[in-house]
């Protein structure tokens, strides 16, 4: 592993096309007046007649070898542009390779084994420690995994493990023990003096725990050229292949963090793509932006219990008002033993027994109660599920 001091060949580039897509609505911006003391706004101007259909767009991109769509992580809409252009790109399907933040290295065996048909999705997520290392609802990402293990597309895990980027936040890149210095990428790029600016303004607003910017930094570069390692170890393994990455809009946009990272190792550039966000013009730098109207999931059935995970099992610490768990009987300090008769033991078990539940369906809960002396009692009790779209109660 080496720590590269190079300054990078490929300046960011400003988006060089506007598609029009999912929704033909265009968000006005208004420009104060430059005696008012704020700053004047260059908003992006849409002329309809000249914007290109998302499919249009795939047509001109079906040569290309790389192209990157970022994510706000929460956004169904980015979610659903990343599918389309999964779709679009798989019209020519041979070499073709999907890289994600989502899962860790450490994990592809699982994720191998998941799209060999040799475990099922709920153990794929299971031991991939999705829900412990990612946490984003599964629903957002689903559809794509599903599409590309019905095509046979490989998925790559491209990020960093938490254990290589927990130690790096304590020691730094250079302390990096002999067990994890193996997970380091090949090398750094430290010279991108305006993505460092960029971090430095994001730390200033997010602070880490030990207030030491050289290794938040170090941590995001970490990030960065882990997962260009891994989208240029494809590229160079493959010479006829081709890659859709997906990723945070932080990772992408403006080439600075993946990007530039994979033409430094294979000299290819690559398209960039993400939905315009009107708050967001740091995230806009892409060379295609695309006009989509926002989506939400649909609403989640919940028991609106929030939980505990002990060494021996998941155990309920409270309720939100309303709770239909609380009103059938449950109490806080009851152990969750089943969903639906499906065993629970980690928290994970809560999450998969859940992720196609809707508000108004009835689930049986199965729990263990303490009573006098100690003595364990078993329940069973049946509710109908409450409705929020987004919650962080299950």
């Amino acid at each position: 592993m080496k720590l590269r001091q190079r300054t990078s060949s490929v300046a960011a580039r400003t988006a060089r096309g506007l598609v029009a897509v999912l929704a033909a609505s265009v968000c006005m911006v208004s420009v104060a007046p430059a005696d008012q003391g704020t700053a004047v706004l260059n908003p992006i101007v849409v002329e309809s007649a000249k914007s290109a259909t998302l499919s249009e767009l795939m047509t001109r991109l079906s040569a290309e070898r790389l192209v990157y769509v970022g994510e706000t992580h929460t956004a169904f809409a980015d979610h659903l542009l990343q599918l389309e252009v999964l779709r679009g790109m798989a019209e020519r399907p041979a070499g073709l390779a999907v890289g994600v933040e989502w899962f860790q290295k450490r994990f592809q065996p699982v994720l191998d084994e998941y799209l060999a048909g040799t475990i099922d999705e709920a153990e794929m997520l299971r031991r991939a420690e999705y829900y412990e290392r990612w946490s984003f609802d599964y629903r957002l990402y689903r559809p794509i995994v599903q599409f590309a293990k019905a095509k046979g597309i490989p998925i790559i895990a491209l990020n960093a493990s938490r254990e290589l980027t927990g130690e790096i936040r304590r020691v730094g890149i250079q302390g990096v023990g002999e067990d994890l210095r193996g997970e380091l990428p090949d090398s750094y790029d430290f010279e991108d003096k305006s993505y460092e600016s960029t971090l430095r303004e994001m730390f200033a607003s997010h602070p880490s725990g030990d207030g030491v910017f050289e290794r938040f930094m170090e941590v995001q570069l970490t990030w960065d050229e882990t997962m260009a390692q891994g989208v240029a170890d494809y590229l160079t393994a493959n010479p006829a292949g081709r890659i859709l990455v997906l990723a945070g809009r932080g990772h992408i946009a403006g080439r600075s963090g993946i990007p530039n990272r994979v033409t430094r190792r294979t000299g290819i550039q690559g398209s960039t793509i993400a939905t315009f966000s009107p708050s967001g013009e740091l995230f806009n730098a892409a060379d295609y932006l695309v006009l989509a109207s926002d989506r939400s999931l649909p609403p989640a059935g919940l028991m609106q219990v929030m939980l505990d995970e002990r060494d021996d099992g998941v155990y309920i610490r409270g309720f939100s008002g309303g709770s239909p768990a609380e009103q059938a009987g449950a109490r806080e300090g009851d152990r969750i033993t089943s969903i639906d008769g499906g065993l629970v033991e980690h928290f994970a078990d809560v999450k998969i027994a859940m992720i196609d539940q809707r508000p108004g369906n009835e689930i049986e809960l199965g729990l263990q109660r303490k009573g006098l002396f100690g003595k364990q009692r078993d329940l069973s009790m049946k509710f109908q599920l409450a409705g929020q779209s987004l919650s962080p109660h299950h």
